[in-house]
């Protein structure tokens, strides 16, 4: 299973967790379509992005999303 490091930016965690993707980041309260929240606020945009940047350093765990809030 060696390859390109990934991982998933998702607001649906249930179907994603089915899916068991190796790193998978939930926004809690965005909706399909704005998974990276408003389209005019690049700097939350840039936040959750480095959030989901820093999942690809740890060690891969299929089947597990992690909830962030962003308020």
């Amino acid at each position: 299973m060696l390859g390109i490091p990934t991982v998933t930016i998702t607001v649906e965690p249930e179907e994603s967790v089915q899916a068991r993707p190796p790193r998978a980041l939930y926004p809690r309260g965005f909706i399909a379509g704005h998974s990276l929240g408003r389209p005019n606020d690049p700097s939350l945009q840039k936040w959750i992005i480095m959030d989901a940047l820093q999942l690809l350093v740890s060690p891969p765990e299929p089947g597990t999303v992690v909830t962030r809030d962003y308020t």
